[in-house]
C-alpha cells in the first residue's frame, strides 16, 4: 500500500540525465494512435485507512468457497488441502526462489524440482518431465508446437472436447507458425472416432485428446494412440484434472508422446484462478525439443549429492530466435506446494482421494437422476465431472444453490452452442464433498 511519487524536481533531473528536456521529447517516437487521449478516470486519493477499508469492503463481494462448496470446476477444482503444506508455504526461503540459474545457491530450489519431476514421472509413466509452465493451457501450446518442431509438419488435429481456454490458448500460440488446427467432433460426450479415422493423414503433426475432457469423459486413448502411430502422428494428452492420474491408466501406458498435466489439484488452491503449474513430459528420444529445463542427479567435487540443471537451452534467455520457448520463469513455490501435498498423499493416498472423487461423482449423478428433475445428455464414462440436462429453469436452480451455500454448476452453453446442450449443466465433484452435502444438494434441486 505505501508508495513514494516523484516530485516535480525529480522528474526534471531524471529526464535532463536521459538527455531530454519533457516528457513529451521522451515520448515523440510513440504513435499518436496509440496514446491515450485525455485524462484517466481516477478517484482522489484516500489516506491509508480509508484506502485499506475501500479494498477490504471491495474483498467482501468475493463469494467463500469455504463456506459454499463449488459444483462447478472446469478447469479449477478444489480440493482438500492439509494444513501442513500451508503452514510450510509461509517459510520465507520459499518465498524468494526463482529460477535456478546458479546451482550453489540453488540446491534447495534444484532438489524441489527434481523431486517433482520424479513424481509426476511416475504419475504419467513418461522418462522426461519439464515440472515448471505457467499452467495447463500454455503447456498444451507448448507441446503443439514441440510437434511440429519434431514432425515438420503444419497440421494439428484438436478435440472440440479440449478446455475452451485450452483451444483459445493454442490458437494464439499458433497463429505465427502458419499451422492448419483441424477441429474434432464429439459423439455421445466423447471423440468422434470415426471422423477422426478420416482426418488423419500424412500431412498430420499431432492429434491433442484431452482425458478426462471437458464434459468429464474418459477417453479411448489406448486406441486413438494405435491410430496416431499407424500413421506416424505423435499424440499429445491433455489431463486437466490431475487427480484422475490416481486411478486412470498413465498416459505412457497409451504410448502417448507428449503428455500435459495441470497441477493445480495437487496442493493449490483456487486462487482467484491462478497462478497454477503445470507440466510437459515427453519420451526420451524427444527430450531436445522440450521447452524450459530438467533438472538432474549428481555428486559434488566431495561426493556429496547435488542438483543441477541437466538440460536448459540457453536460447531461451539470451537467442529468442533459436529458442524451443521463451519460458523463462519459475513457479516454484505452485512446485513446493505440490511437493508437499504428494509427499504427505503417497501413493495410497493419491489413489483413495482419486477413487473417493469418482465415487462421489457417480453418487451425485444417480441422486440427481433419481429425483426426477435431470436426464442424461450422454451414457459415456466420467470421472468426478458430468453433463446433466435440467427440466428446472436455470436462473432458479443456481438462485437455490446459492441461498443454500453451494456454488452452482456451469452451464455447458457459455462454451457450445449444440441445440441438445441447452439447458445443460457441468457438475463437479470432489473428496470436499460427503454423502451428506451430496444428498442436500439432490434434496434443494428436487424440491
Amino acid at each position: 500500500m505505501r508508495y513514494i511519487p516523484n516530485t516535480n524536481e525529480q522528474k526534471e533531473e531524471m529526464l535532463k540525465n536521459i538527455g531530454v528536456s519533457s516528457f513529451e521529447q521522451l515520448i515523440e517516437n510513440v504513435p499518436d494512435t496509440v496514446r491515450l487521449k485525455g485524462k484517466l478516470n481516477i478517484p482522489d486519493a484516500m489516506s491509508e485507512s480509508e484506502l485499506e477499508d475501500h479494498v477490504v469492503n471491495i474483498s467482501q463481494k468475493n463469494s467463500d468457497f469455504y463456506s459454499m462448496k463449488p459444483l462447478i470446476g472446469a478447469g479449477s477444482y478444489r480440493h482438500f488441502i492439509p494444513e501442513a503444506v500451508k503452514s510450510l508455504l509461509q517459510r520465507e526461503e520459499f518465498w524468494t526462489c526463482y529460477t535456478p540459474y546458479q546451482p550453489e545457491l540453488s540446491q534447495g530450489t534444484l532438489q524441489t524440482i527434481f523431486e517433482y519431476q520424479s513424481y509426476i514421472s511416475r504419475l504419467t509413466k513418461m522418462e522426461v518431465v519439464v515440472p515448471s509452465i505457467y499452467d495447463g493451457a500454455s503447456a498444451t501450446a507448448e507441446a503443439a508446437l514441440m510437434a511440429l518442431r519434431l514432425t515438420h509438419k503444419n497440421k494439428i488435429i484438436i478435440s472440440s472436447l479440449l478446455h475452451p481456454h485450452y483451444l483459445e490458448t493454442v490458437k494464439t500460440y499458433l497463429t505465427p507458425h502458419e499451422s492448419e488446427l483441424i477441429n474434432l467432433p464429439f459423439i455421445n460426450g466423447l471423440t468422434d472416432m470415426e471422423k477422426l479415422k478420416s482426418l488423419l493423414d500424412e500431412d498430420t503433426a499431432a492429434i491433442i485428446i484431452q482425458s478426462p475432457n471437458f464434459f468429464g469423459g474418459i477417453e479411448k486413448l489406448a486406441e486413438i494412440s494405435e491410430l496416431a502411430h499407424a500413421k506416424k502422428i505423435l499424440l499429445i494428452s491433455v489431463n486437466v484434472e490431475s487427480m484422475s492420474l490416481g486411478i486412470l491408466t498413465a498416459p505412457g501406458d497409451n504410448n502417448v508422446d507428449i503428455a500435459v498435466e495441470n497441477a493445480q489439484s495437487f496442493g493449490m488452491d483456487l486462487n482467484f484462478g491462478g497462478p497454477y503449474n503445470a507440466s510437459l513430459a515427453t519420451k526420451k528420444q524427444y527430450i531436445r525439443q522440450l521447452p524450459g529445463r530438467i533438472i538432474g542427479e549428481t555428486v559434488d567435487i566431495d561426493g556429496k549429492r547435488a542438483f543441477v540443471m541437466t538440460m536448459r537451452a540457453r536460447e531461451q534467455d539470451i537467442r529468442r530466435e533459436k529458442a524451443t520457448s521463451n519460458i523463462c520463469t519459475n513457479h516454484n513455490l505452485n512446485i513446493v506446494a505440490a511437493n508437499i501435498f504428494l509427499s504427505l498423499l503417497g501413493t495410497e493416498g493419491v489413489y483413495k482421494t482419486s477413487l473417493l472423487n469418482m465415487k462421489l461423482a457417480h453418487y451425485l449423478e444417480d441422486l440427481l437422476l433419481k429425483s426426477g428433475k435431470f436426464e442424461k445428455v450422454f451414457d459415456y464414462p466420467f470421472y468426478n465431472e458430468f453433463l446433466l440436462k435440467s427440466k428446472t429453469d436455470l436462473s432458479l436452480l443456481k438462485t437455490k444453490l446459492l441461498e443454500n451455500n453451494f456454488i452452482p454448476p456451469l452451464s455447458i452453453s457459455r462454451f457450445y452452442n449444440h441445440n441438445n446442450l441447452e439447458n445443460v449443466l457441468l457438475f463437479a465433484v470432489t473428496e470436499i464433498f460427503n454423502r451428506d452435502s451430496l444428498n442436500k444438494v439432490a434434496k434443494v434441486l428436487s424440491e
